[in-house]
């Protein structure tokens, strides 16, 4: 059986890696008019994109992959004579992407009999990026498509990051917070802690001042996967190389033997976070190996 592994952009999975492995990406639109939709990775390059973000008044808008576009993709893998795909999507928690694809898939196999399996990663960014670069080693390997859709299941159900926005201002112009909660926010130097849970990045905790942040963030991810010594984690990062830096130092002074790989935010989830977001994935059981992360 021939299998096709297919993923979006809001895995920030860079194209270079998609085309190393054989993996069919698909990428979400942004728009900062409303009227001229880029494609991401695509029609403009990252220091671009995050030069257009920290200077727009209103954050560029998202688009979904809909269900026509879906239905062409899945022919178009049928023709170049796939017997079997894998797509693996953005949280459906947070976009009715994932339940677009469904509605093609059901057209799709029903007119050629390609057997078309859809997971919802319930999760953002590398945390399903990893899986997938993972999963094409495994279909290269002759993995059936059984065995890989269960794979991708639980690994995405596994990996977890923990995360800050470390500036609030983004949020409020998208909307997200109001004028109060981001004055009171600046007041006190609250930063708010961010995980993922139920498929939606929710505050998990708080706290005052920036130099706290990142011993929080140790400790949360530890409290879950424990001692980090021997692991990998990836760091996330939007445009805030200097924070990032100062979470790498922190994680090698606590974990002298932890493996640091680097991911950085593409404009799909920066576009929601902001370009102060950071922190880092995990496996919160330990149990799956993330250190073949590719970034580029």
């Amino acid at each position: 059986m021939k299998i096709k592994l297919i993923t979006d952009t809001g895995s920030d999975l860079k194209p270079a890696v998609a085309e190393r492995y054989g993996i069919r990406l698909l990428p979400f639109k942004y728009s900062y008019d409303g009227e001229t939709y880029l494609r991401s990775f695509v029609d403009e390059s990252m220091d671009v994109f995050y030069k257009h973000l920290w200077e727009a008044e209103v954050p560029p808008k998202t688009t979904q992959i809909t269900p026509s576009e879906f239905t062409d993709i899945f022919r178009e893998e049928v023709e170049n004579g796939y017997d079997a795909m894998i797509l693996t999507t953005l949280s459906a928690s947070a976009s009715g992407t994932c339940q677009n694809a469904h509605l093609a898939a059901a057209e799709v196999m029903e007119e050629t009999g390609c057997d078309i399996r859809i997971v919802d990663s319930q999760s953002y960014t590398c945390l399903y990026a990893q899986p997938v670069i993972h999963a094409a080693k495994m279909v290269a390997a002759g993995a059936g498509v059984d065995e890989v859709e269960d794979y991708l299941k639980r690994a995405t159900a596994d990996f977890n990051a923990v995360f800050v926005v470390n500036d609030l201002t983004h949020l409020k112009k998208g909307g997200r917070i109001n004028a109060a909660t981001l004055l009171f926010a600046n007041m006190l130097d609250i930063k708010p802690i961010l995980t993922v849970g139920g498929g939606l990045v929710v505050q998990s905790d708080k706290v005052r001042g920036e130099k706290r942040v990142n011993k929080k963030m140790i400790e949360m991810a530890t409290d879950r996967c424990g001692d980090l010594n021997g692991k990998t984690v990836i760091t996330v990062c939007a445009d805030v190389d200097d924070k990032i830096e100062e979470l790498r130092a922190e994680l090698k002074n606590r974990f002298p033997d932890v493996n640091i790989l680097d991911c950085r935010l593409g404009p799909i989830i920066a576009t929601h976070g902001g370009p102060t977001l950071y922190g880092f994935a995990y496996s919160t059981s330990g149990e799956f190996d993330i250190s073949d992360y590719e970034e580029e």
